[in-house]
């Protein structure tokens, strides 16, 4: 009877220890499955995509922000928003690097900041794409995207003109955020190309800075409507300078002898342009900056998709009284790159 006892248990054991091993077979079978690459049922490793911006918190770049934000959830993937406080082409330097030793898989950012780290980024196999001021000696960028400066320049002349008597001589004054970057100088150089061929004649009498920052921009233009008081057009090529230039005008009491341009649809260039104080703004799809941009990166990563041309117009347009209500929807349409 105690042997038979003894086989019974005996038996018991093995077969015990046959069930335990099939289950741990059938677990790391599991495992390996759900593990690794696109396979039936498996995970992608997600995609992880640094903006690196040229301003963190500035209002027109927020609306690229979440343009980015929403690009990123609607794709699942780790999206990193981040930048500078203020304008500095070192630390933009410093945040590419710190992408790349983090093997992001791409990066979007802006021309303040320097070719050679941007050029770094893609050597090790990451994949960039610049929107509002290009590089065009960066070599192996996926794409730009931004304004078209020439026909930006053409919009502003053509809505001055109608303001401006053919007769009467335009003499301006510009004030742009800085001049450190090619973007910047472009822009300026497009502005007063397309206006000297105002038939009254077009003068130049000054260029300022306004950092992005719209005291220093008011303090700017303070300055230059006492130096020069001849000013008739004022042409801003930021997204605070607008605002700025008002703010010195009626502090002056001269508003309504400007012609006052802008560019960017903040909330505060929208509201002056209802009111009257500025004529227009010039804008493009800062939403689409975060939003097609993370897009454009997706598409070539996972499907490798390519875009049929390395610059591309992001929608230049200008806002005006007539089309302040109903322009918006129009900067939020996507365009795919093409099928590979």
């Amino acid at each position: 009877m105690k042997k038979l006892l003894a086989l019974l248990l005996a038996l018991s054991m093995v077969f015990a220890m046959a069930a335990c091993g099939g289950n741990n077979t059938a677990n790391n079978g599991a495992a390996n499955n759900g593990s690794g690459d696109t396979g039936d049922g498996g995970d992608a490793e997600q995609l992880h995509f640094v903006y690196v911006s040229p301003l963190l918190s500035h209002p027109i770049w927020l609306i690229a922000k979440e343009g980015f934000e929403t690009a990123c959830d609607e794709l699942g993937i780790q999206g990193d928003w981040v930048g500078p406080q203020g304008l500095s082409s070192e630390e933009m330097a410093q945040l590419v690097d710190t992408a790349v030793a983090q093997e992001a898989d791409a990066i979007i950012s802006q021309s303040i900041c320097p070719v050679q780290p941007l050029q770094n980024a893609i050597d090790a196999g990451v994949k960039v794409l610049l929107v509002d001021g290009d590089h065009a000696d960066l070599e192996g960028r996926l794409a730009y995207l931004g304004k078209d400066l020439n026909k930006q320049a053409e919009l502003m002349y053509e809505e001055v003109a109608k303001v401006i008597p053919e007769d009467e001589k335009i003499v301006m004054s510009i004030q742009c955020a800085d001049l450190t970057s090619q973007f910047y100088v472009d822009q300026n150089n497009a502005v007063e190309e397309v206006f000297s061929k105002h038939p009254g004649g077009f003068e130049l009498v000054n260029t300022t800075l306004s950092k992005s920052d719209k005291a220093t921009g008011t303090n700017e233009w303070l300055n230059t409507f006492n130096t020069y008081p001849d000013v008739n057009v004022c042409i801003n090529l930021a997204a605070e300078a607008a605002s700025a230039c008002v703010t010195a005008a009626d502090e002056l009491g001269i508003t309504d002898q400007l012609t006052i341009v802008g560019v960017d649809d903040t909330d505060e260039n929208l509201a002056l342009l209802r009111e009257g104080k500025i004529l227009c703004t010039s804008v493009v799809s800062f939403w689409n900056y975060g939003y097609q941009a993370a897009y454009w990166l997706y598409q070539n990563i996972t499907e490798g998709r390519v875009p049929e041309q390395v610059v591309n117009d992001a929608g230049t347009m200008m806002v005006t009284q007539e089309n302040v209500d109903t322009y918006n929807e129009l900067l939020k349409v996507k365009v795919d790159l093409p099928e590979a």
